[in-house]
């Protein structure tokens, strides 16, 4: 009946899906784009972001009752919860500890790895090991915003014009070689406020598991905190935009320090 009731929501839905991310051809970035995302980096606090080493944190947040189900592995709701982690920006390393009501689960992430536990036992299962890269590395940039693009394997080009919360923004678009997780490619389109430049959405590609390739989702920054210096998001709200457009998961920063 569950497995009935998912499949007519994802063919109603499919009929409000948004136009995808374009995927036309782009091999160099343009200096307009880099520009944009320079002057975000800027009014994120560029210049206090370079002497940050380390990032610890924790987050809280509610998965929304449909969505997730579309992708259990990927959203692991039972572990997922709230979470706390610490981010090396110099050696590219996350380290997350999640907790829900089934207990515990533990990633270590690092360039080309991956380790997995739940409640101390160790996963081998490929799905989970490339599911909890996948979601390392976008929460990576969640943190990091517009600093998130300066990083080998980035080309950045305008895409246009765009609104958040009925703000004007400008876009870019990002491709990501290697994308996120294992994937060989994923695109990002930021969406940057016009008046103020802080980065007010990105939207996303998930190519770093079968199951999700072809599949977009946004997430909306709503609220930001200035911590040593550094504009920080402290509210996500996350959408699925493709294959159907439904609302995922909802977190909040707790607490944050660096250094």
């Amino acid at each position: 009946m569950t497995r009935c009731f998912l499949l007519s929501l994802a063919l109603f839905l499919g009929a409000c899906a948004t136009p995808k991310i374009s995927p036309r051809p782009v091999t160099r970035s343009e200096p307009a784009a880099t520009a944009l995302v320079a002057k975000s980096q800027a009014a994120h606090g560029a210049d206090a972001f370079r002497k940050i080493h380390t990032v610890e944190l924790s987050y809280d947040g509610k998965w929304a009752a449909v969505g997730p189900k579309f992708q259990p592995i990927l959203a692991d709701t039972s572990f997922r919860g709230g979470s706390r982690e610490r981010y090396d920006l110099r050696r590219r390393t996350v380290r997350q500890e999640h907790t829900g009501v089934a207990g515990r689960k533990e990633v270590r992430r690092a360039v080309g790895e991956v380790a997995v536990t739940y409640n101390g036992v160790r996963s081998n299962d490929q799905e989970v090991l490339r599911a909890a890269a996948l979601v390392a590395d976008a929460y990576t940039l969640f943190l990091l915003g517009p600093f998130y693009f300066d990083r080998p394997g980035v080309v950045l080009v305008t895409a246009g014009e765009g609104t958040v919360d009925r703000q004007p923004c400008d876009q870019v678009l990002a491709i990501l070689t290697p994308g996120f997780g294992f994937a060989k490619e994923d695109r990002v389109l930021l969406s940057i406020d016009r008046a103020t430049r802080q980065l007010r959405r990105v939207r996303m590609t998930l190519n770093g598991l079968d199951s999700t390739i072809g599949a977009e989702v946004d997430i909306t920054f709503r609220d930001f905190r200035r911590i040593d210096g550094v504009l920080w998001p402290t509210d996500f709200d996350e959408r699925i935009r493709v294959p159907f457009d439904l609302h995922a998961h909802h977190w909040k920063l707790v607490s944050l320090t660096t250094n």
